[in-house]
C-alpha cells in the first residue's frame, strides 16, 4: 500500500469515529493553541513596551535625587546641584551625546480663554533635545541664549496643547501663564504617549532651566540629570562610571549614595527576562497538555487496533507485510495530531488577534512558533502512535483471522 493510498485510508478511519477523533485530539488543540495565542501575546507586550521606550530613548541614563533601596523605597536624599552635571560634563563628556540637568515642579498653566491645566513644568536645557531625540511639530527647541538670558519662553506637549490651545495646532507666539508667570510658545513637541510607568509625557511644559529657578520654583537644584551613551553598547560602563563622579562630587561611598543611576536599558532587559519566564512556563504548561493529548491518542490508537484486528489478520492474508500495517497505523496517529495541531493553530491565532485586539498590543505572530508547533504536533503522533501501530504490526495473521 503506497503512503497516499494508506494516508486515505487514515482519513477514512477518523471520518468514521468523528465524535471520538475530536475528543482525542483536544488535548493537541489546547496544548497548541495556549503556545501560539500566549507566546504571541508575549512578544505583543514586548514590543509594545519596546515602543514605549522608544518614546522615552533605550539608551537614557538618569541620575535622580535621592537613594533608592532594591523595593524602591528612598533611602537617603540629597538634591542634585548644577556641579554635578558639569563634573559628569568635564570627566565624561566625550563619551555622551548630552548632559541635560533638569528641575521639575508642579504646576498650572492657562490661557486667557482656558482653564487652568495641571502639568509638569520643567526647567531643561537645549541639550535635552539631543539626549531624548526629541522631535518638534512646530516650532523651535529652548536654545542656549534662552537660558543665558532666563528668557520667558516655553515648549508645550500635545496634552498641554489639547487643553490650553485645542483648536490651534499650531500656537507658536501665544502666550501662557504659568503658575502666575507669561510665557511665549516657541515650540510644539511631537505626541510622545505614555512611559512605561503610565505618566502622560505629553503633559509638560519645558522651560529654560535659569527661567523656571529664577521666576517659578526659586530654588537652584537639579531633581534629574539626563544622559545617552554615544556608544549604545558601554551603556553599563558608562553607568558605572557616572555613579563613581557623583559619588566623589556627594562624598558617599558605594552603598551609602544619596542619589540613584538607573538606565531605561535596564527595563528594557528586566522586561526581556519577565517575558522569557512566563513564556517559559507557557511551554512547561502546553506540553503538559500535549503529553495528555499524546496518551489520548496511544489509547484510542490501541482501541483501533483491538477492533480491527479481524482486518489486519485479512491484510496479512492478502500479502500485507508487517512494515504496512505499523505504516498505516502510524500514519493514522499522526494524521489525529496533525489535525489537532492544524485547528490548535487557528484557534491560537483567533486567540491572540482577539487579546490583541481586546488589550491593545500589536499583533506578532511568529511564522517560525507556528511551524514548530506543527511540528511538535507530528512528533506527538510520531512518539505516540509508534507503540500502538507497532503491536498491530506484531499481530499473528492466524489469530488476527480468528478473533472476534
Amino acid at each position: 500500500m503506497g503512503f497516499f493510498s494508506a494516508l486515505r485510508v487514515a482519513l477514512s478511519a477518523l471520518v468514521v469515529n468523528k465524535g471520538r477523533s475530536t475528543l482525542t485530539s483536544l488535548g493537541i488543540v489546547i496544548g497548541i493553541s495556549a503556545v501560539i495565542a500566549l507566546v504571541s501575546a508575549g512578544d505583543g507586550a514586548r514590543l509594545l513596551l519596546d515602543e514605549k521606550l522608544e518614546t522615552v530613548g533605550k539608551n537614557i541614563i538618569v541620575v535622580r535625587a535621592g537613594g533608592r533601596s532594591s523595593q524602591g523605597m528612598i533611602t537617603s536624599f540629597s538634591p542634585l546641584k548644577h556641579e554635578d552635571a558639569d563634573a559628569i560634563r568635564k570627566q565624561l563628556g566625550s563619551k555622551l551625546v548630552g548632559i541635560a540637568p533638569l528641575q521639575q515642579y508642579p504646576g498650572s498653566v492657562t490661557a486667557r480663554s482656558s482653564p487652568p491645566c495641571e502639568t509638569a513644568l520643567v526647567g531643561c536645557t537645549p541639550e535635552l533635545a539631543r539626549v531624548r531625540k526629541w522631535t518638534l511639530d512646530a516650532g523651535q527647541f529652548i536654545s542656549d541664549e534662552d537660558v543665558k538670558a532666563a528668557s520667558r519662553v516655553c515648549l508645550i506637549g500635545q496634552t498641554v496643547r489639547k487643553k490650553i490651545f485645542p483648536d490651534n495646532p499650531r500656537p507658536l507666539g501665544k502666550t501662557l501663564y504659568a503658575n502666575g508667570q507669561s510665557l511665549k510658545v516657541v515650540g510644539v513637541l511631537s505626541e510622545k504617549g505614555k512611559n512605561p510607568l503610565g505618566a502622560d509625557q505629553d503633559n509638560q511644559v519645558f522651560i529654560p532651566l535659569t527661567t523656571l529657578e529664577q521666576l517659578i520654583s526659586g530654588k537652584h537644584y537639579l531633581t534629574q540629570i539626563a544622559t545617552a551613551p554615544l556608544d549604545a553598547n558601554q551603556g553599563d560602563q558608562v553607568r558605572a562610571e557616572i555613579m563613581q563622579v557623583v559619588r566623589e562630587q556627594h562624598h558617599v561611598k558605594p552603598g551609602s549614595e544619596d542619589f540613584d543611576v538607573f538606565s531605561v536599558h535596564e527595563m528594557a532587559q528586566l522586561a526581556t527576562v519577565v517575558t522569557r519566564t512566563l513564556q517559559i512556563l507557557i511551554a512547561v504548561i502546553a506540553s503538559i497538555s500535549l503529553v495528555v493529548g499524546g496518551i489520548g491518542i496511544m489509547n484510542i490508537m490501541l482501541v483501533s487496533v483491538t477492533e480491527r484486528t479481524r482486518e489486519i489478520g485479512i491484510r496479512m492474508a492478502v500479502g500485507a507485510t508487517p512494515g504496512n500495517v505499523l505504516s498505516q497505523f502510524l500514519i493514522e496517529a499522526v494524521v489525529l495530531a496533525l489535525v489537532g495541531g492544524v485547528i490548535g493553530i487557528t484557534l491560537g491565532m483567533a486567540a491572540a488577534f482577539g487579546m490583541a485586539k481586546l488589550i491593545g498590543w500589536p499583533l506578532v505572530i511568529s511564522p517560525r512558533i507556528v511551524l514548530v508547533t506543527f511540528a511538535i504536533a507530528g512528533g506527538v503522533g510520531v512518539f505516540f502512535g509508534f507503540y500502538p501501530a507497532r503491536k498491530a504490526s506484531r499481530l499473528d495473521p492466524i489469530e488476527a483471522l480468528r478473533y472476534e
